[in-house]
């Protein structure tokens, strides 16, 4: 399922316990666990799917990321499951997808109730439009900084940041937040009971593409600065189309990301203000030593984007470029009511001029 904001598999010992039964598919308006009706289906992956769905309890929409029960016996993905529980339930910050409830449904496959998100995924934003529009995104990824930041501050990477798995969620009032989803992958960073790595020493784990030098070498010392990284390059994608590594294999890009640095961002996109290069620039240190951590790239996002800001406020009066451009509704610059309510009264106008003109030629030739 990678990148959907739902589901991965339960407990070693809640797995124990269950009996499979024969395998029927959820249906739409199915009722799980007595109070999750199923809604519609947002995604399907190999492992199982993801649920539009409505806590008839409460009256709430969720997400039900939901497991297929023959996959449990699969030891890798309950411990992925049981990874995106705990390292979701031990970070709250609303930049990370949130986490409501977890259980099993009447045929044994266990769910995580996530919070229904309004949006799209960054990838499918970067796909449709080719680029992101460099204040908004970095807006965007101010708050995503910070929120890795608390999870590095409690010793969980994520290991796997790319733009499917961040989404842009609109809140009611209409701002964008972007939701990190799919800790599956993350690793804890202790020797206690909630150490659950999903593997051994030397293991390259990750989006090929999106890996940090260390992660593309099969270093065991992986920190959060692999994450920031990997912020780096989606980053860069989303503001010049394209990825700083490209390889026609695997191994060809794994040598690449290994020995030479990336490209500056501004080569690809000139356009780019200086201060938005800084922070791309900033992440993608092939040196881990001299990338920012989290907290330090989230403040980096934040003065970035008001130095735009106050650049966009001198030169347009406040206004964004998509405030100043007719769009398709629009005729010379003013909505079709406007236009219309421009046309009568310049009509009636024209009208009362006219009116006028007669008359006083009519007095003046009597």
């Amino acid at each position: 399922m990678g990148s959907l904001p739902l589901i991965r598999a339960a407990s070693p010992a809640l797995g124990a316990m269950i009996v499979f039964p024969i395998v029927v598919a959820l249906q739409k308006d199915e009722l799980i666990h007595s109070r999750y009706r199923l809604v519609r289906m947002l995604g399907r992956g190999t492992s199982g799917a993801v649920w539009a769905a409505r806590n008839e309890l409460i009256d709430r929409d969720v997400a039900l990321k939901v497991m297929e029960p023959e996959v449990m016996s699969d030891q890798v993905l309950m411990q992925r499951f049981f990874n995106e529980a705990k390292s979701i339930g031990r970070v709250n910050h609303p930049s990370i997808v949130e986490i409501l409830d977890m259980g099993q449904a009447e045929d044994g496959s266990p769910f995580l109730v996530l919070e229904l998100l309004d949006g799209e995924p960054l990838s499918v934003r970067i796909l449709r439009d080719g680029t992101v529009n460099p204040e908004l995104l970095l807006d965007v990824f101010s708050g995503v900084a910070k929120a890795l930041d608390l999870a590095h501050q409690q010793g969980i990477i994520h290991r796997d940041i790319k733009p499917a798995n961040i989404y842009l969620h609109r809140m009611t009032t209409g701002t964008i937040v972007g939701k990190i989803l799919d800790f599956g992958i993350s690793k804890v960073l202790n020797t206690g009971p909630l150490n659950f790595s999903l593997t051994k020493t030397g293991t390259v784990v990750g989006s090929p593409a999106y890996m940090s030098p260390e992660q593309a070498s099969g270093r065991d010392d992986i920190d959060g600065r692999a994450d920031v990284w990997s912020l780096g390059v989606v980053l860069f994608e989303a503001l010049t189309g394209t990825l700083p590594h490209e390889a026609p294999n695997y191994n060809a890009l794994m040598v690449r990301i290994l020995s030479q640095d990336p490209d500056s961002v501004s080569r690809r996109n000139p356009t780019l203000p200086r201060c938005v290069c800084e922070v791309v620039d900033a992440c993608l240190q092939r040196n881990r030593d001299k990338r920012p951590t989290a907290g330090a790239l989230s403040a980096m996002t934040q003065s970035a984007v008001r130095q735009m800001r106050a650049e966009r406020f001198k030169q347009t009066g406040g206004r964004r470029q998509a405030d100043q451009e007719p769009s398709a509704n629009q005729i010379f610059g003013l909505t079709r009511n406007q236009f219309a309510r421009a046309v009568m009264v310049g009509a009636a106008s024209g009208l009362i001029t006219g009116l006028f003109a007669v008359l006083l030629g009519y007095f003046l030739l009597r």
